[in-house]
C-alpha cells in the first residue's frame, strides 16, 4: 500500500478542507467586498467559487471511500454526493446567521454540481482505465 493511499489520510483532509469551507463562510460580508470588485469580470464568481470549493471536497471525500474497498461502487458514488449535499445545506444555515451574508439555495446547486463533477470524472477515468487494460491485454 502506497503512502497516500491510507483511509485515515484522505478523511482528514477532508475535515481539513470542510474547516477552510466553514472558516471562509463564517466571515461577514464585509470582508469580501475587495474581492467582489477584483472578481467584477467574473460572471457567477460566487458559483464559480462554490463549485471549486465542493469539488476539492468531493475528491478527498471520493478517495477515502474507494480506498474503503468493500463499498460498492454506485454506493461511493452516492455517497460523495451526499456528503457535499448535507455539508453544503448545513454551511447555509450557518452563513445566515452571518453579518451581512445570505442562505442561498443556488449556493447548495453549485455546492451538488461540484460533487458530481468529481463523480462523473472518476467514472470517466475508471471507463478509460478498462478500455486500456482491454486493449494492452489482447
Amino acid at each position: 500500500m502506497k503512502k497516500l493511499d491510507r483511509v485515515w489520510l484522505w478523511t482528514l483532509l477532508s475535515l481539513i478542507w470542510m474547516g477552510v469551507i466553514y472558516a471562509l463562510s463564517d466571515r461577514p460580508a464585509g470582508d469580501y467586498d475587495g474581492s467582489n470588485s477584483w472578481l467584477s469580470w467574473l460572471p457567477f464568481a460566487g458559483t464559480v467559487a462554490h463549485v471549486g470549493l465542493y469539488f476539492v471536497l468531493s475528491a478527498f471525500v471520493l478517495r477515502a471511500l474507494v480506498l474503503l474497498r468493500p463499498v460498492a461502487e454506485g454506493l461511493i458514488a452516492y455517497s460523495t454526493v451526499f456528503v457535499a449535499l448535507v455539508y453544503g445545506v448545513l454551511d447555509e444555515i450557518h452563513q445566515k446567521g452571518v453579518e451581512g451574508r445570505a442562505s442561498e439555495a443556488i449556493d447548495v446547486v453549485a455546492d451538488v454540481f461540484g460533487a458530481v463533477l468529481v463523480v462523473v470524472f472518476w467514472f470517466l477515468v475508471k471507463r478509460y482505465r478498462a478500455k486500456s487494460d482491454e486493449r494492452s491485454s489482447e
